[in-house]
């Protein structure tokens, strides 16, 4: 079918017939949840294939945020991947951690990954999902709490300008090797830059737990590997409530160099179709695709 030609009715039934079993798919795999039995008001989600060279980092940055807060957060990572690379790093650190199975060949999914750790990890009031590659300093989460209480809002993006401070390769090698501390950095660093562009719909976003089972969670049935699945989830969110960015106060992250692997997908302009035509749907089509997604995961908790 012709990705013009298509209306919300094909894509509910790509939805429907595409629909994966979530508790079988777990059921197959490893799952390691050290705090299951509380709730947190944070449910901080990391999804991972490769890249374990930035755990370290990454995690050191949310302990000292996470100590500097008296909100109760917990840290999810997981896996979608052939080999459980990051296991070890997470029982040496008692990390809640799912691994998905893939083979060599099959294309990372990060929508399977973020919807896993929301279905089975810790419950919590939000859900934060976050890129392992974006640092964040000491007074990240007091920031983000700020935010929100100023906007009243239930979603935000967790920086400013929707664009991340992107750290050159030399810097990256020191911030691995802790010769340096993320919260020394700031955007007049000499090896801090801006990126080319701005208007990042993903990175870091937190939602209210029950805003993310309205909206439908991530689309696992359109998209993998590199794609526009945080911009659809945006499109989502603000389509029956609103996406706010973290600018009151101000929040900086700080994304480590690796190489860029966006147009790496052979499929990423079908996908970009995709996000276009929903986004050309009017609102009335857009909630009634959004509710059905909702149905869909319904049963995993709310």
């Amino acid at each position: 079918m012709e990705y013009k030609k298509m209306n919300v009715n094909d894509f509910i039934n790509i939805i429907n017939k595409e629909s994966i079993d979530y508790n079988e798919l777990l059921g197959e795999n490893i799952s390691i949840i050290y705090s299951g039995d509380e709730y947190f008001d944070i449910n901080f989600i990391i999804t991972v294939r490769g890249r374990i060279s930035f755990s370290e980092p990454m995690y050191s940055s949310f302990l000292e945020a996470s100590k500097n807060s008296d909100l109760k957060i917990c840290y999810t990572i997981v896996e979608h991947s052939y080999n459980p690379e990051h296991s070890k790093f997470c029982k040496k650190n008692n990390i809640n951690y799912i691994w998905i199975k893939a083979t060599e060949e099959s294309m990372f999914n990060k929508c399977l990954c973020y919807n896993l750790g929301a279905f089975f990890g810790p419950k919590s009031k939000y859900l934060l999902f976050h890129d392992i590659d974006c640092l964040i300093k000491k007074d990240f989460f007091n920031s983000l709490i700020k935010n929100i209480e100023n906007k009243k809002c239930r979603a935000i993006q967790c920086f400013q300008k929707r664009r991340v401070l992107y750290c050159d390769e030399h810097l990256t090698g020191e911030l691995i090797s802790k010769t340096i501390n993320v919260d020394e950095l700031s955007i007049n660093h000499p090896n801090i830059s801006l990126p080319f562009f701005t208007g990042a719909p993903g990175g870091s976003i937190m939602v209210e737990s029950g805003l993310f089972f309205d909206v439908g969670g991530y689309d696992d049935e359109f998209f993998m590997g590199n794609s526009p699945e945080d911009a659809f989830f945006w499109e989502k969110i603000d389509c029956i409530d609103k996406m706010e960015i973290s600018d009151n106060p101000e929040i900086e992250i700080f994304h480590m160099n690796h190489p860029v692997t966006y147009y790496d997908n052979p499929f990423i302009h079908d996908m970009k179709k995709i996000f276009d035509l929903f986004k050309s749907f009017d609102k009335e089509d857009k909630i009634k695709y959004i509710k059905e997604k909702s149905d869909n995961i319904s049963k995993y908790g709310k």
